[in-house]
Formats: C-alpha cells, sequence, structure tokens
C-alpha cells in the first residue's frame, strides 16, 4: 500500500506526459462511477443511470459557482447531495417495485436528465455551458494536469477508504448477505429495501461529487457528455474489470477500456463496436473478469493463491 501510494505521488513526474495524465484522471473519474455502479450490484441492482446523477453533480456545482459566485469548494460537497437527493426521490419509489423497476427507472431518469438539461435555456441548453471557472485554493488554481491529477487522486483515494470501510461494516454485511440471497437475508431480519436504498442513494453521492470535480476540469458541460451510453460503458468497467471486486475491479476496467483503444488507435465510432466485441469475449472466457485470471490460470494460482482481496471480495 505505501509502495502504491508513492508511485501515485511521483507518477506526474515519471511519465511527463500532459495527454497521458488526462486519460489517468479520466480512469480515476470513471473508476468512481464504476465503484458506484458495483456498490448497486452487490445488492442484486443494476442501473443505467450512472451518467444522469454524474450530470446532476456536474451542473449543480457549475450553476452555484457561476450563479451565485459560491466557492467551488462548498458546491463539491453540495453537488453530491444534490445528487443523492434526487437519487432518494426516485429510488424510494421504484424499489418498493422491486429491482426490475429500478432499473426501468435508473433508465428513464438518465434521459429525462439529459434532455432537461439540453432543452431548459436556465441549464445552458444543448451548446452547454462554456468558461467554467476552474477551483481555486487562494492564489493556487488548478489549471493545469498535474494540480488535477492530485486532486481527483484524492477524489478516488477518499473513495476507497469509504466504500473499503462500508463494505467492512455492519451495512456491509447486510449487502453481502443480501447479494447472496434476498429471501434469506429478509429472514434474518434484514431490510432489503432500506439497504438497497442506501447503497443507490451513496453510490449517487460520489457520482455527484465526481460530477463537480468533471465541471471544474473540463471548463465547459455539454449534455450529450452524459448520455445513455457513458452508464453503459460504466457498467462495462465493472463487468471488465470483475464484478466480483467491487473496488479494484471498476478501475482495472476504466483503464483497459481508456487505454487500450488509445494504444490500439481505435476511432471513436467504431469503440462501441469495440467495446461489446470485448466484452462479448469477457463473458465467454473470462466470466470472472481480468481480476479473475490468477483463479483461472494454474501457475498464477498456485503463485498468488485462491484467496481475493477482502477490499474487493463478493463474500468473506
Amino acid at each position: 500500500m505505501t509502495i502504491a501510494l508513492i508511485l501515485l505521488l511521483l507518477l506526474p513526474f515519471i511519465i511527463r506526459s500532459n495527454y497521458i495524465l488526462h486519460l489517468i484522471i479520466y480512469v480515476a473519474i470513471y473508476g468512481i462511477l464504476g465503484m458506484g455502479f458495483s456498490m448497486m450490484w452487490k445488492n442484486r441492482l443494476i442501473s443505467c443511470g450512472q451518467a444522469g446523477f454524474f450530470a446532476v453533480g456536474a451542473y449543480t456545482s457549475t450553476l452555484l459557482v457561476t450563479r451565485t459566485d459560491l466557492s467551488f469548494w462548498w458546491t463539491l460537497p453540495l453537488s453530491g447531495i444534490a445528487s443523492a437527493f434526487f437519487a432518494f426521490i426516485i429510488f424510494s419509489a421504484a424499489l418498493r417495485a422491486g429491482p426490475l423497476v429500478f432499473f426501468g427507472m435508473s433508465l428513464v431518469s438518465s434521459f429525462i436528465i439529459m434532455e432537461v438539461l439540453g432543452t431548459v435555456e436556465f441549464f445552458g441548453g444543448w451548446e452547454g455551458i462554456l468558461d467554467i471557472p476552474s477551483a481555486s485554493i487562494g492564489s493556487f488554481f488548478f489549471y493545469g494536469k498535474i494540480s488535477n491529477y492530485y486532486f481527483v487522486m484524492i477524489l478516488l483515494i477518499l473513495n476507497i477508504i469509504v466504500f473499503y470501510a462500508l463494505y467492512k461494516s455492519r451495512i456491509g454485511r447486510a449487502w453481502t448477505a443480501i447479494g447472496s440471497s434476498v429471501s434469506l437475508a429478509e429472514a434474518q431480519g434484514i431490510n432489503v429495501y432500506r439497504y438497497r436504498l442506501a447503497a443507490s442513494t451513496i453510490a449517487c453521492f460520489f457520482a455527484g461529487v465526481v460530477g463537480a470535480f468533471y465541471a471544474q476540469y473540463q471548463n465547459l458541460l455539454v449534455p450529450n457528455s452524459f448520455s445513455f451510453l457513458l452508464s453503459i460503458y460504466v457498467q462495462m468497467y465493472a463487468l471488465l474489470g470483475g464484478l466480483s471486486y467491487f473496488i479494484a475491479g471498476p478501475i482495472i476496467g476504466a483503464g483497459i477500456m481508456v487505454f487500450l483503444p488509445e494504444y490500439l488507435r481505435v476511432a471513436n465510432e467504431y469503440q462501441p463496436i469495440y467495446f461489446g466485441i470485448l466484452i462479448i469475449l469477457i463473458v465467454i472466457f473470462l466470466p470472472g473478469g481480468i481480476l479473475s485470471i490468477p483463479q483461472r490460470v494454474p501457475w498464477l494460482a498456485g503463485k498468488f493463491g485462491k484467496k481475493k482481496e477482502e477490499s474487493v471480495m463478493v463474500n468473506e
């Protein structure tokens, strides 16, 4: 762990490439979104709305900063609260009807959020909002890639710490029970509805927070950046890394899906096809995701053992 932290601190000085740092920043953003999806998946919920709640956080921060001159550092938690509030309102009703309705409502809400942002002039319309100010501390502004790299890494590490603590706590054990068997969890006295609502609300809170970071990093917002396709990609990050690895899986998956197309020089218009083929191959030949390779390859299994990291296991 210490070595990993030192590597993260020194990485900008080792790479010395703004473009690579830009890609790493996106890996961190997508990893946080993927961790939220995995948290809901742990509760046997499939969400197609992460992009929408990501957008709620981004636009909340931007409007508060540009229209009220509120400090970005106040809008950062407020963006998460706004996303969590919308999630609570939508999912508190949907979850009573079951996971299928939850899936449908998350999908519909994502479309509605994007359409509202694009058609209501108050939110900038389809042309978006330009010249969003970067975050600052005194006279220091988060303009460059290096400063934003450290910023997003702090957010990512905080997410990892919070998610790990939750998974190891009483609420995490309840989520594990729900993921194993809903009927058995209910028989043990676990309120499945409340724990599922807590998971979806927490996931959307962090989506909103990283949305605020995204807005000040990009310095512009366009509704099409939060399309349904982004929500599908978030699912792919978790699936590619490994659905059983709730923390490391989405981060590894995001890293592969961000860097591999760049390495292979895949054009943007062909990326959905490329990703679709990649996911099909993963499901067929590696259903446990990339992180399950040590358990599936004999000599790696012998080297690393069959024990998964506690922070990313389905069951303890």
